[in-house]
């Protein structure tokens, strides 16, 4: 787990551990989890696929087959292997020899168990003859130390650097003087208890890097692990959370992992064997010792050999998910040929499944997040939004606006004069995008429009208004949103168009005009007369019958107006204002028809 220089190390022992160091371990374990989850393409990797059909599971073992005299055997056919699992015999979809292909290698350097000079020097010599004359370009390799970082654990850009990685090979075993802050901080105390806690570290590391090889690909990994060997104190209850040698045995084999303990200690001073160097029969891997010569170079070459020509055997097999081992025998008919295959498979757990959705969700890349403007309603202009209906059947929204009368004894008067009108819709396609100029009593038609009309459908529209004034400037911004409600199948009254006119002549005109723009203020002189138009709308074309009301601010009836019929499906109703006082008036409208019946009430104000 990390440190909080984000190091790779834990601590255990059979003495007692502070408070702080336990505090200290539990939090770095989290971290390090988390890290490793971080760490490039990580997943759950083992011989079972998530992706695929989930009752039967393709699964997969690697093999290796020799002759007599230790030749590869290149020539077998899914026939020539018995696979037995448990009890049962399987039957094999294919035995895939695997040659030549990019190899995944990791090199775990445990300087906490390995003699400084001459086995030191013999394992770095021979790591460097080895990295020099058998690796290729295509090769990836992880080189990790036990305190190297998580955050790094990552394949090495070129051969030079493992080259370098690999240089700096010492030998710490037996010399317990602290090298880094975390050392001096977690791992002090009497020999017993400092050496307890290098053999966490080293185990966890090991682990660590077994996790982060398995997930760079579905075929077979080799892992070379440097040490003379290390004995890890038993786990103590509360730090269920430590790596053991059965986690990196689980971690190895569920990632393809073989794993090749080499011990550079001569023949005469080898020490008994270690739980470690128990990893090499249990993943398939083989125990690299030296020569009788002293050699460490070919017995490593030859390990490496092993990741360049194998078999994958794949079949298929019903499984619940119960994360269990299951035990797997593979033979060869032929006689004289021996075969090396991994000795079974986990099957996934519920936490394997859940763990393997939790870091997808985590690498799944954020949706790109869309910075909206805010919404504000400038001042300087007065809109007017109408709803109608097309032949078609689509929605119709017409956008007139007039600038807002200057404030009397203002420092400055900021008038607009035209504005750039931009309409979203869904996915922020563009409805409509346009100059607009400003409506009035009377407008005339000139090269830029005084009103935008559009289609759409049903929903939200987003608004987006550069305003102008007399010489381009922009002088404000309007951001809103519309609501377009959905008018179909139902007894409708559009959104009513005031005209206003300021004498009988412009009044003719107007009735003459079914193109007439309307005008967004609602606030009229005694003097003016309006014209008022609206469409109304019955399903299936029903008749429709309308009727108009003048009321008073109370809601009062006034007087009943006269509904004519326009253009189309367009109503008409003129109001003269010359009678009525200055105050808040509203008009009425109702629709009746065998569909059913609708009122609505639009407000406006008369002024002196």
């Amino acid at each position: 787990m990390f440190s909080n220089s984000g190091r790779a190390t834990f601590k255990s022992s059979s003495a007692s551990v502070s408070p702080r160091s336990a505090v200290a371990i539990a939090v770095l374990a989290c971290v390090a989890a988390a890290s490793l989850e971080r760490i490039g393409p990580f997943t759950i990797s083992s011989t079972l696929h998530a992706q695929e059909d989930r009752a039967l599971p393709r699964i997969r073992i690697d093999a290796i087959a020799v002759d007599r005299r230790g030749a590869v055997v290149r020539t077998l056919a899914p026939s020539d292997f018995e696979v037995q699992e448990g009890e049962t015999a399987v039957t094999l979809d294919e035995a895939r020899f695997v040659e030549d292909d990019a190899r995944a290698i990791g090199i775990y350097l445990d300087e906490y168990h390995i003699t400084a000079g001459p086995n030191a020097d013999r394992a770095r010599d021979a790591l460097l003859q080895v990295v020099e004359r058998d690796l290729g370009p295509n090769d990836v390799v992880i080189v990790m130390k036990p305190l190297d970082s998580l955050f790094t654990l990552q394949p090495a850009a070129s051969l030079a650097d493992v080259r370098s990685a690999v240089a700096t090979l010492q030998g710490r075993k037996g010399d317990l003087a602290p090298q880094t802050d975390y050392e001096r901080t977690y791992m002090s105390g009497t020999s017993d208890r400092i050496e307890a806690a290098r053999a966490q570290v080293a185990v966890s590391a090991l682990n660590a890097l077994a996790v982060r090889l398995s997930s760079l690909n579905d075929r077979r990994k080799t892992l070379l692990v440097v040490t003379e060997g290390l004995d890890p104190s038993p786990t103590r209850r509360g730090q269920e959370f430590l790596a053991t040698v059965d986690s990196v045995t689980r971690s190895a084999n569920r990632g393809h992992v073989s794993i090749y303990p080499i011990d550079p200690q001569p023949i005469e001073g080898r020490t008994a064997a270690s739980p470690v160097l128990g990893l090499a029969d249990a993943t398939r891997g083989q125990i690299v010792t030296t020569t009788s010569t002293g050699d460490l170079t070919a017995p490593i070459r030859a390990a490496l050999a092993d990741a360049s020509k194998y078999y994958l055997l794949t079949y298929r097999r019903a499984l619940d998910e119960s994360g269990r081992f299951h035990p797997v025998q593979v033979k060869v008919k032929q006689p004289g040929v021996q075969v090396r295959a991994r000795a079974g498979y986990w099957a996934p757990s519920v936490s394997d499944r859940l763990g393997a959705e939790l870091v997808a969700l985590a690498n799944r890349p954020a949706p790109p997040v869309r910075v909206e403007p805010m919404r504000r309603n400038s001042p300087l202009i007065r809109p007017w939004f109408g709803l109608s209906l097309t032949d078609a059947g689509r929605m119709r929204v017409t956008f007139v606006w007039e600038p807002t009368p200057g404030m009397p004894g203002a420092a400055t008067s900021l008038t607009a004069a035209r504005l750039e009108l931009t309409v979203l819709g869904d996915n922020d396609k563009i409805v409509f995008q346009g100059p607009v100029l400003p409506t009035g009593p009377v407008v005339t038609k000139g090269a830029e429009p005084s009103s935008a009309v559009f289609e759409t459908e049903p929903g939200r529209l987003k608004l987006r208004m550069k305003i102008e004034d007399a010489t381009r400037r922009q002088i404000d911004s309007d951001v809103r949103d519309l609501e377009v409600r959905d008018v179909r199948g139902k007894v409708t009254i559009g959104t009513p168009e005031f005209l206003r006119a300021r004498n009988a002549l412009e009044l003719r005109a107007l009735h003459n005009n079914p193109d007439a723009v309307p005008v967004s203020s609602r606030e009229f002189s005694r003097s003016e007369r309006l014209l008022i138009r609206f469409p109304a709308y019955a399903p299936g074309g029903a008749e429709v019958s309308l009727s108009a009301r003048l009321l008073n601010f109370a809601g009062q009836p006034m007087r009943t107006l006269n509904v004519q019929v326009g253009r189309g499906d367009q109503r008409e109703i003129e109001v003269s204002l010359a009678g009525l006082a200055s105050g808040e008036y509203l008009l009425e409208l109702a629709a009746t028809s065998s569909a059913g019946q609708i009122t609505e009430r639009v407000s406006f104000r008369v002024t002196t």
